[in-house]
């Protein structure tokens, strides 16, 4: 999936962020949440972009056992992310640093559960993912279950009617499911910018259903186009499986946890 990332790299633009999984105390084995933050994270980068993973731990324990246990929390993204289509020489750095680069001084639980982490740094380039929705269907190793992130589908601020920019996508889904007959997705709907994993309050439905309205609207806007609505579900998961923490730091974190996704159900 990932080789003609080398041919780009000449290119790269120095520009990082970061997207966090984490993990229970003892623990260092990926919940169906981290997995699937993976697999956003995953269909969400560009063509250039390349990752390192960093292990970290809270401070309970021998700095031994807290060393191990990064090794072992970053060895698992590591792990997962070569299952689902990433070859190693893409993933840069795997490091585990235990206990000795902390985000804070470990004095609440609430504090040392941000310390039991998995820092995935994305080193942005200049490259455009060009894999159309056909393309990522088409793929043998995209199965039942997988997610696609829909690029570029922008709604009204607290709303969930489209903006102009959201055309073109839409619709690439919809030539999407007309090109697979079979293909059956649900519609999962995701927001930035609230504090907890609730949902946002809509304005338009009056209710505090934001996501859900939102995952629903492409639901609607396929079957008015003729596909058959018994092909698409929908979900709305609040803010509940953001791809960067909350506060978000800037517009972009903002925009890739206010995303739209599809997951397959069968194709």
């Amino acid at each position: 999936m990932f080789t003609v990332l080398l041919a780009n790299f000449s290119a790269l633009t120095q520009s990082a962020s970061s997207v966090y999984v984490y993990f229970g105390f003892d623990k260092r084995d990926l919940t169906a949440a981290s997995r699937a933050t993976l697999d956003s994270l995953t269909d969400s980068l560009d063509l250039a972009d390349r990752i390192e993973l960093h292990g970290h731990c809270d401070i309970i324990g021998s700095n031994a056992y807290n060393d191990q246990l990064s090794a072992k929390r970053v060895e698992a993204v590591n792990k997962y992310l070569l299952s689902i289509g990433w070859e190693s020489k893409d993933i840069k750095v795997v490091k585990a640093h235990g206990e000795n680069i902390p985000l804070n001084k470990n004095l609440s639980p609430e504090e040392r559960a941000l310390n039991r982490r998995v820092e995935i740094k994305i080193i942005h380039g200049s490259g455009k993912n060009s894999n159309s929705i056909i393309k990522k269907i088409a793929d043998p190793t995209l199965t039942a279950g997988s997610n696609i992130v829909l690029r570029n589908i922008n709604f009204v601020g607290s709303r969930h009617q489209f903006l102009l920019e959201s055309a073109p996508m839409l619709l690439e889904l919809l030539e999407a499911m007309e090109t697979y007959p079979k293909l059956v997705i649900r519609v999962e709907g995701h927001i930035c910018c609230q504090p907890g994993i609730g949902d946002g309050f809509d304005e338009e439905t009056g209710l505090f259903n934001l996501s859900e309205a939102r995952a629903k609207a492409v639901r609607d806007y396929l079957s008015k186009n003729g596909i058959d609505s018994n092909r698409i579900t929908y979900q709305g998961f609040g803010h509940s499986a953001p791809l960067y923490p909350s506060p978000e730091k800037t517009e972009e974190e903002r925009k890739q946890n206010r995303r739209v996704e599809i997951k397959i159900i069968s194709k």
